[in-house]
């Protein structure tokens, strides 16, 4: 009989496997289908919580859609806006108030961000979360909210007033010039708020319920000020006056500059706000080697008369010969004393006579002041500045009023500076004897051709009066003059510069001179009982003669000569260019006219100590005031 073969079966293994595997593969796609359920079913995942501005939990957000969200998070929102409050501080204890009225919720931000949240949940997780097996809260804070259109409008107008109010501009330094130095000024800072970074700052607040905001300017530097910057900002550089490529004059510079580190020193030692002198330091142009191009133009000349007094005579030609050549530089300024020196025996001079307190004395440089006198005519006529200059206490004679400068040594000088852009050269001498004359000339370059006219205004005129006084040493019958009269004036002069074509470019007060007046003082003896007729009346007193009226015309007093002239057009007996507006005394000298405008106004006038001047020995004196004749 055959065997028969036994059947193998599945080995359980292998079928509890496959049960396995099976079992295996419907949970995970179960799961994967719940994730991708979680993932697309337009909630928030279980966790997700609103918090206040101060953290704490107000509302349960998970499992809502995205509708109940937000409605969740408006309500809140509009509950905490309605009762925000922000305080602006700023300033000096100053306050601005902001309420959340000015503002709207934005609850999408914050149910945006649990909708993010989730996005950027692991896929595999969601189930997880969803079920509760997994714990993850996410915080949605409700304070995100912004401006209302209009709420931005109001509250940008309230910054922009904050900002305006706080707003101080940097003051930058400033520095006027002077003649030796420089005041300077130094700036502030300032300070400026930035009104659209204050309108986030207070935005951003009050959506995160902040209560207070503090804000604080930023600092606006005003200009830098140094030494150093000052020194740039002064500093020229000194230049020779030369002949340019055309072949024209060039004028000279004069260097100026301040020293940078004492400019440094001082304004360190300057409080905030106040202000400093910082002295100017003066660099003279140097010179062109050819200098003789420059002394081509006639600037002004005068020409005077000598009075026949010989030592007075030789005084005058002795101070002539130390200006004489004088060179004066751009920028330069001409001193008399120190040019013609201490005018003493000691020094050369010779003995004339002069005024001390109203008197007629012997004093030695005697008639020196017809040269300084003759050099202010030139100065004036060459548009030259005046830096100092005193009138005569009497009338000269010799030149007109209002044209003479006194001097007397050391205290008293005259003096001009060289404003002009070339060098200039004196050019002075005597002709004759003692009645010979002088001549002061001024040379240089005026490659412009302006020119000066004077105007000239006596103000007033005050007669003097003869007095008769006793003296027992006089010889009976005879009478002596002791002392020359002299009328007062008060005299203005005008500068009046014209360039080639006559036209005027500037009229300018040159000055305010006032002569005193000197009574004619005879002498006899008192014991004539007058052969003078009324010179002694018949109580024994003396009579005053008063000085006759003026005579409607006059004979005047010989004139000088004038030397060659750039003055256009007619000219009075001195040579001087006279515009006259008026009538005229019988000099030519304008008088004052009422209807001529305007009327100056005269500073305040001291009158010069006693001059050295030029009376003859023995007390005559030829340079007779006008009226005498």
């Amino acid at each position: 009989m055959e065997e028969s073969t036994p059947k193998k079966g599945i080995p359980v293994a292998l079928v509890a496997g496959i049960a396995a595997v099976a079992l295996l593969a419907v949970a995970a796609g179960g799961w994967f289908g719940l994730c991708a359920w979680v993932r697309d079913n337009g909630q928030l995942l279980p966790g997700a919580v609103a918090v206040d501005d101060r953290g704490e939990t107000v509302a349960e957000l998970g499992k809502l859609t995205r509708e109940d969200a937000l409605s969740v998070v408006s309500q809140e929102m509009d509950q905490r806006l309605d009762t925000r409050k922000l305080t602006l501080l700023y300033g000096e204890g100053r306050r601005l108030e902001f309420t959340g009225e000015l503002m709207d919720c934005s609850p999408e931000a914050a149910v945006d961000v649990g909708f993010t949240a989730k996005e950027n949940t692991p896929f595999w997780k969601l189930g997880a979360l969803w079920l509760g097996l997994a714990d993850e809260p996410n915080t949605l804070s409700i304070s995100a909210a912004a401006f209302t259109p209009e709420g931005e409008e109001q509250a940008r107008r309230m910054v922009q007033a904050v900002a305006d109010e706080l707003y101080v501009p940097p003051v930058d330094f400033t520095y006027e010039m002077g003649e030796e130095s420089v005041t300077v000024t130094p700036g502030t800072d300032g300070q400026k708020l930035d009104a659209d970074a204050l309108l986030t700052q207070v935005e951003e607040a009050l959506a995160q319920g902040e209560r207070e905001l503090r804000v604080e300017p930023e600092t606006l530097p005003g200009a830098e000020l140094s030494g150093q910057v000052l020194h740039e900002l002064i500093h020229v550089e000194p230049k020779a006056p030369g002949v340019d490529e055309e072949g024209k004059l060039t004028p000279a510079v004069i260097g100026l500059s301040v020293n940078a580190e004492e400019a440094q020193a001082i304004l360190d030692q300057t409080a905030p706000g106040e202000s400093c002198t910082i002295p100017l330091e003066y660099t003279p142009p140097g010179t062109n080697p050819d200098e003789s191009m420059f002394y081509k133009d006639l600037l002004a000349s005068v020409t005077t008369n000598m009075d026949g007094v010989a030592n007075r005579s030789f005084n005058v030609n002795r101070a002539a010969e130390f200006c004489n050549g004088k060179v004066i530089q751009p920028g330069e300024v001409f001193s008399y004393i120190d040019t013609i020196g201490d005018p003493s025996a000691r020094n050369g001079y010779k003995t004339s006579t002069g005024y001390q307190n109203g008197q007629t004395v012997p004093m030695d440089g005697g008639g020196v002041c017809q040269v300084s006198s003759s050099l202010y005519y030139c100065a004036v006529y060459s548009n030259l500045e005046i830096v100092k200059r005193a009138c005569h206490a009497f009338s000269t004679g010799y030149i007109a009023n209002g044209l003479d400068a006194t001097i007397f040594y050391p205290s008293l000088d005259f003096k001009f500076r060289n404003n002009t852009g070339f060098p200039i050269k004196i050019v002075a001498y005597t002709e004759g004897n003692a009645w010979g004359k002088l001549t002061v000339q001024f040379y240089g370059s005026n490659p412009e051709g302006i020119y000066v006219k004077t105007e000239r205004y006596t103000l007033s005129s005050t007669p003097w009066t003869t007095v008769y006084e006793p003296d027992e040493t006089i010889e009976r019958g005879t009478t002596k003059v002791d002392v020359t009269p002299y009328t007062g004036y008060e005299v203005d002069v005008y500068r009046c510069v014209y360039d080639a074509n006559d036209n005027l470019i500037s009229r300018t007060y040159e000055n305010h001179s006032r002569y005193a007046k000197r009574d004619k003082k005879i002498l006899y003896n008192p014991a004539d009982e007058g052969p003078w007729g009324s010179a002694v009346d018949p109580g024994g007193q003396p009579s005053v003669e008063p000085a006759p009226e003026v005579p409607p015309t006059i004979e005047p007093i010989p004139t000088p000569e004038p030397g060659p002239s750039m003055d256009p057009g007619p000219t009075d007996p001195w040579g001087i260019p006279s515009m006259d507006p008026g009538p005229t005394d019988p000099w030519g000298i304008p008088s004052l006219d009422p209807s001529f405008p305007p009327e100056p106004t005269f500073p305040a006038y001291v009158d010069p100590v006693p001059t050295p001047e030029n009376t003859p020995e023995g007390g005559d004196n030829p340079v007779q005031d006008p009226w005498e004749g």
